[in-house]
């Protein structure tokens, strides 16, 4: 109970600092409303928020200020859902830094692809892959280091 309070606590101080809040003023008193939380489902390897904004508060704000939820809820974080509802899932554990490609695991999940490339493995080390064959155009952008050229040497050496 009291790690669900916390991770409450948490959830509350990542809308404070991104700014997700309606204010309301009253006389010379000044208070924050903060979106509705709904749930939290903490499991060991991530912590999903499940909450509503309020009327008025604008659905870009958490894309906007995403790297202040970064900030406090730590770096690996995936939001999803729109108007009104939303979830945060923290991952507990980043990607692996080097994958090691092993063609059993990987097969069942291309058999069926035509022009399969294996590009690399989800948060939760499933394989994830596209069809070429699927694709008219592709565009490849990325800042400085952000492996556009790994991509690359992936794509052509499949």
């Amino acid at each position: 109970m009291f790690e669900k309070l916390k991770l409450r606590g948490q959830l509350i101080k990542a809308f404070r600092t991104a700014e997700i809040y309606r204010v309301i003023k009253r006389g010379d008193r000044t208070s924050y409303q903060f979106p509705k939380i709904h749930r939290i489902d903490h499991q060991s390897t991530y912590t999903r928020y499940a909450f509503s904004l309020l009327n008025g508060i604008d659905p870009e704000l958490l894309n906007k200020k995403r790297w202040a939820l970064r900030q406090v809820l730590g770096s690996n974080i995936e939001i999803n859902g729109s108007l009104k509802n939303f979830s945060i899932t923290v991952h507990h554990k980043s990607l692996p830094k080097m994958l090691t490609y092993k063609y059993e695991a990987i097969h069942p999940h291309i058999e069926k692809m035509e022009l399969p490339v294996c590009i690399g493995q989800d948060m939760y080390r499933s394989p994830v892959s596209w069809d070429f064959a699927d694709l008219e155009t592709l565009l490849i952008s990325g800042e400085i280091g952000a492996g556009k050229s790994s991509l690359m040497r992936v794509i052509l050496t499949t």
